[in-house]
């Protein structure tokens, strides 16, 4: 199968080339072909011109005195235009529309004896012109339509170009094509010329690679197996970028190159030395070796921590790779170790789980000041409306907000805190809508109108704290968006039933989102908004994704942005038709409130 795929490729490195042969061949004999027949084309309608003009020229002869417009029009009526003109170009009498770009004297100096056509060309781009003498300072000249002829000449400069172009290039790639089935040519005659062999008086290449081949046949036929091992050894030793150790069938060293003795810390042993005493000061390398060889197996990898030079050296971490080197039989006639070091790469490594610990420990002091940042918002809030009417009865029930915003700082604590560990939600029945409505109030909203509309009575479970930040991590967004933009009205909070669960929609006016931000929406760090840490939207993906659900941002239509926070059917507890009511309190299915890991 391999080798009818070698012959396919070699069929097609010599038909491409013949076949790009063929193609500027075809190509370049079409093109002087299209211009042959465009050249006799062209001299046919200047004949045509010449000989209108000529006919024209021996009937006015016949008349006396200059003829009108319409005497020319009816002597040449096939013209486009017929006029006489002096020894300067000059038009004595005109019938229909001359070029724009002016008469054309017959000939340099006037002298013109014969009828002439000329054109198309810059002075006519669009036509030919017959010359025909009339009498002994004036000519009759007559213009015929050539456009098509013209806009053909036009093309064949541009098809010339392209088509000489690109048979310049396919010629290239033909020379390329031909280089490379050289290649291996060239490379059995270098190869024959650096094995000593030499080339005789008179002896052709083929006739010089033939006899290297039957010389080196001869020479392998008589080679003993100990000298495949030799010269493997003299092949790596002096290439490979790795240590190199052979072994013999019992475990005798036959070489280690220089790398690896410096990786040892070791001097080169004298061939023939066991194992033992070459490998005295590496126990755990020579009990590996040691083992392999016994047992007639290699160990496929294996990552050794060695100190070089003894019990004082520097400690370096080896991966090596043991590879039986087996005759034709399948007896094992040696042993090829090959190792490297692994020490900068396990401390790069090192560095590497450190810079992400780092960035983990950056995500987690961001988010901290992230949620912190709104509590506060939401706490000031609340006590900047305690000042302003402190006698109001209302104050039982900010009071009571404030203690709900420091349970939650608790809680964003608890979990940041706890960050290298997993998290939990303590699932609960939430009704949906008392829950946005409870995000709705939150004074930190600078003002900003929150409607909610519910078309059902929708009961979930999940954590109401988790989901409550979620909501108002969105109504945030929604509000600076808002205000940012200057515009006014409402966010809309909405939810609905749909196919396969619950659906609820935070809706804003603001400039929506943009483009270079719109594929990183969740991902830490990531805003778009001056000032922003960018961990909002990040922590409300996970939050929701750990209760099963679905987040998406898309543009509203009229302007605006609308979150969809989609939860599965399984996650509805109990569902209506009349909307909660927003003092009804959540609370659990049965029992204690359930957990489910972050």
């Amino acid at each position: 199968m391999k080798s009818s795929r070698l012959g396919l490729r070699r069929e097609v490195l010599i038909l491409l080339p013949v076949a790009l042969l063929l193609l500027v061949v075809l190509s370049t004999f079409t093109l002087f072909s299209f211009r042959g027949a465009l050249g006799l084309l062209n001299e046919e309608r200047q004949d045509e011109a010449a000989r209108i003009a000529a006919e024209t020229a021996d009937r006015l002869r016949a008349r006396a005195g200059i003829p009108t417009p319409m005497e020319l029009h009816v002597l040449a009526p096939q013209a486009r235009s017929v006029a006489v003109i002096d020894q300067e170009g000059d038009a004595v009498a005109v019938s229909g529309d001359l070029p724009s770009g002016g008469l054309l004297a017959p000939a340099e100096g006037g002298d013109l004896s014969e009828p002439v056509g000329a054109g198309p060309n810059e002075a006519l781009p669009d036509g030919v012109a017959g010359f025909a003498p009339l009498d002994s300072g004036h000519w009759v000249r007559v213009d015929l339509p050539a456009g098509v002829l013209a806009g053909q000449q036009r093309g064949l400069a541009v098809l010339s170009v392209v088509v000489l172009g690109l048979n310049a290039a396919l010629l290239l790639l033909v020379l390329s094509f031909l280089r490379h089935l050289m290649a291996p040519w060239q490379t059995l005659l270098e190869r024959a010329r650096q094995m000593g062999a030499e080339q005789e008086a008179g002896e052709g290449e083929i006739e010089f690679l033939v006899s290297t081949f039957e010389r080196a046949m001869t020479n392998l036929e008589t080679r003993r197996p100990e000298d495949d091992i030799a010269a493997l050894e003299r092949t790596l030793s002096s290439s490979l970028q790795s240590g190199l150790l052979l072994l013999d069938r019992a475990g005798r060293v036959l070489s280690l190159n220089p790398l690896a003795a410096e990786l040892l810390g070791i001097e080169p042993p004298a061939p023939g030395t066991p194992l033992s005493d070459a490998l005295a000061s590496q126990p755990e390398l020579r009990g590996l070796l040691a083992s392999a060889v016994a047992e007639q197996s290699a160990p496929k990898r294996a990552e050794l921590t060695i100190r070089a030079g003894g019990s004082i050296g520097e400690i370096r971490s080896l991966g090596l790779t043991v590879h039986p080197l087996r005759r034709d039989d399948g007896g094992v006639r040696g042993w090829l170790v090959l190792f490297a070091d692994l020490t900068e790469v396990r401390r790069r490594a090192e560095e590497s789980r450190l810079a992400e610990s780092l960035a983990s420990l950056g995500e987690m002091a961001g988010g901290v000041a992230h949620e912190l940042r709104n509590s506060l918002a939401t706490l000031r809030g609340y006590l900047t409306l305690i000042e302003r009417r402190p006698d109001e009865e209302s104050i039982a029930d900010y009071l009571a907000e404030i203690r709900r915003e420091a349970d939650h700082l608790e809680r964003v604590l608890q979990d940041f805190l706890a960050f290298a560990r997993p998290g939990t939600a303590r699932l609960e029945e939430i009704d949906l809508a008392a829950l946005a409505r409870r995000a709705a109030a939150d004074p930190s909203l600078a003002g900003v109108q929150v409607g909610v509309r519910s078309s059902t009575d929708v009961r979930l479970r999940g954590d109401a704290q988790l989901l409550e930040r979620v909501l108002r991590n969105l109504l945030h967004n929604a509000a600076q968006a808002q205000a940012e933009a200057g515009r006014e009205g409402p966010v809309e909070v909405g939810i609905d039933l749909v196919d396969g669960g619950v659906e609820l929609a935070v809706e804003d006016r603001g400039p929506g989102v943009s483009e270079e931000i719109r594929e990183r929406l969740f991902h830490p760090f990531a805003t778009g908004r001056r000032g922003g840490v960018g961990l909002g939207l990040a922590l409300a993906h996970r939050i929701v994704t750990l209760h099963s659900g679905r987040i998406r941002l898309e543009d509203r239509p009229g302007g605006g942005t609308r979150a969809l926070l989609t939860f599965p059917a399984d996650t509805i507890v109990t569902q209506g038709n009349e909307p909660p009511s927003a003092d009804a309190p959540p609370t659990a299915p049965s029992g204690e409130p359930q957990t489910k890991s972050l």
